[in-house]
């Protein structure tokens, strides 16, 4: 029995050789894509949070296909943005002296197909010279190798020693970009969750020097430039910090702004600090959260509520601002016109809870 991976002792730094093992994908194995060989394989399954999150397997399955020769085990496929970045290249490390043939990845669930854009640019730059296979029926493969898990929620957030490496030679050759500082905005972002009326944060952040990207709209290569040539990053607590923490060095400074109220920030921190030896600044100005009557906690669609002359005064005396007199505040009127907006993309009323803190 083996438990949650850790970045600096235990499996994750290990590499399972096996023979005759058994791919199980999601479509005939809904619950828990996997391996088998002789029995579940739990090193590849993957671990967040300390918990395993595909479960184990139960019974051997009986393969449809074969695979002869060697090949490595790239592990699931999340189709989630900061999922595929931290979850799904977190065995990616391996494959340049493992001989391998290809590396084999088996999705989450049987609706994805194959990588999107972003995806394939990601597995380019991380795997240039290996093709790799998403396999979508049970399959016994010859000669298999399992790395183990080097990246992920929770304590592996870190990152292993080799998985750091890997990630900085992978993105080596991308040259720095010009911005000096950076607000990474979710103000053009299509999906639910926020904060009120951001666009407020971004304009006085504008005023301040800032300039807003917006990543969903931009290439990984793009991405990865801005966040290595940049001094200052400011944004909403969110995946793209994630992309920050692959290229990032210790004279950056970062700061996460809390958008909603709930831990998810701590393993983005977690990140930056085991890849550069520097934590973020974290600016909580959250007075409330905003979701449907029927949540009763705050998740990844909810919307914060902030204090705009709070988050000023702290992203000024952390050095991010100079002149915190400037940053406008939002009236009752803009306020109201920002919370319609953010219904019209949740597509439902939302109720109002105020943040309490202990």
């Amino acid at each position: 029995m083996i438990s949650a991976p850790l970045p600096d002792s235990g499996w994750s730094r290990d590499i399972l050789h096996l023979r005759e093992a058994t791919v199980c994908p999601a479509e005939t194995h809904q619950d828990s894509p996997g391996l088998w060989c002789g029995g579940d394989v739990p090193q590849a399954a993957t671990w967040r949070d300390g918990l395993r999150v595909t479960q184990p397997l139960a019974a051997a399955p009986v393969p449809t296909a074969r695979l002869p020769g060697r090949h490595l085990w790239g592990g699931v496929y999340f189709g989630h943005f900061g999922h595929f970045l931290v979850e799904t290249l977190s065995r990616l490390w391996a494959a340049k002296t493992s001989g391998a043939e290809s590396v084999i990845f088996t999705p989450r669930h049987s609706r994805l197909r194959d990588f999107v854009a972003y995806q394939q640019e990601l597995i380019a730059l991380t795997l240039p010279d290996l093709p790799v296979r998403i396999l979508r029926a049970p399959t016994e493969v010859e000669d298999l190798l399992v790395p183990g898990q080097g990246f992920g929620l929770g304590e592996i957030s870190a990152g292993t020693p080799a998985f750091r490496a890997f990630i900085r030679e992978a993105f080596r050759d991308i040259p720095a970009g010009g911005i000096e500082n950076v607000y990474i905005s979710r103000t053009r972002f299509s999906g639910k969750g926020g904060i009120i009326n951001e666009q407020l944060v971004e304009d006085n952040l504008a005023a301040q020097g800032y300039t807003a990207i917006y990543p969903e709209k931009l290439s990984i290569r793009e991405q990865l430039s801005i966040f290595k040539g940049a001094r200052r990053i400011v944004g909403l607590d969110s995946s793209a910090f994630h992309m920050l923490g692959f290229v990032a060095a210790p004279w950056q400074q970062a700061c996460i702004l809390l958008r909603r109220n709930h831990p998810a920030w701590q393993h983005i921190a977690a990140h930056l600090a085991g890849f550069t030896g520097r934590a973020p600044e974290v600016v909580d100005a959250l007075v409330a959260d905003w979701m449907p009557e029927r949540q009763k906690t705050p998740n990844h669609t909810t919307w914060g509520e902030i204090d705009q002359p709070r988050l000023a005064r702290r992203l000024a005396e952390l050095g991010f601002i100079a002149d915190e007199t400037r940053w406008r505040d939002a009236d009752a009127d803009a306020l109201a016109d920002a919370l319609q907006r953010a219904e019209q993309r949740s597509q439902e009323p939302l109720v109002r809870r105020p943040v309490v803190r202990g």
